[in-house]
């Protein structure tokens, strides 16, 4: 049965030709950003010929495409699931912060394309809005009573941005270390927060978020 095995190492060299052009494509958008990149250079960083890469690509958009897949699939997004059993919003916060530690981790080479040139089109602008849309809604979670409140929004995203956390994680503290002390820091801040919150709501039973005027 001599086909088969042909077939099967076909099938891995194309594969192998795919893969090696995808991270071709990733080098150079990293190197260079994307508007700077040309699909020669990508083949030629690739070591295919025009016709090849045309094969397994047929166009930049396809190419992107599968790039977004390739990089997205070793950052995989924490799951709602991370909350479970805990009972206080600063268990949350800290779980959150670990998470999102981890993905920052997970998504050092998603960071690094953007740092030199944003993916605001095409593929990019469709999973980053899907992103952006899944951890809204992790945020949402995690500050439960407080989702509605826009200044607590806004520094619980300003904690998860990769270059702050890069900064308190430095040289020297690990992933869950840094989310630890993120969380410990801003937690007083959430705690009276949500305690204006209960206050508000007390006097005012039909009120559902914090007023507004600090």
């Amino acid at each position: 049965m001599p086909r088969p095995y042909r077939m099967g190492e076909r099938t891995t060299r194309l594969e192998a030709t795919r893969s090696r052009i995808l991270e071709a494509a990733i080098e150079l958008y990293t190197e260079h950003g994307i508007s700077a990149t040309t699909m020669r250079e990508i083949g030629e960083r690739a070591d295919v010929a025009p016709g090849t890469l045309r094969h397994h690509f047929g166009s930049r958009e396809a190419l992107e495409r599968a790039m977004v897949d390739r990089l997205t699939a070793g950052a995989p997004l924490p799951e709602l699931t991370i909350f479970d059993g805990s009972r206080t919003i600063a268990e949350r916060l800290e779980r959150l912060l670990r998470a999102g530690g981890m993905f920052i981790d997970q998504a050092q080479r998603i960071y690094r394309m953007w740092l030199r040139e944003p993916m605001l089109s095409g593929p990019w602008a469709e999973k980053g809005a899907e992103f952006g849309a899944h951890w809204n809604e992790l945020m949402r979670a995690a500050l439960g009573p407080l989702a509605d409140d826009e200044e607590a929004l806004a520094l619980l995203r300003g904690m998860l941005q990769p270059a702050f956390f890069e900064q308190v994680r430095g040289s020297t503290r690990t992933t869950v270390q840094a989310a630890t002390l993120i969380a410990s820091a801003i937690g007083p801040w959430y705690r009276q927060r949500e305690a204006e919150l209960n206050e508000s709501r007390a006097r005012d039973p039909a009120s559902t978020t914090r007023p507004r005027g600090r």
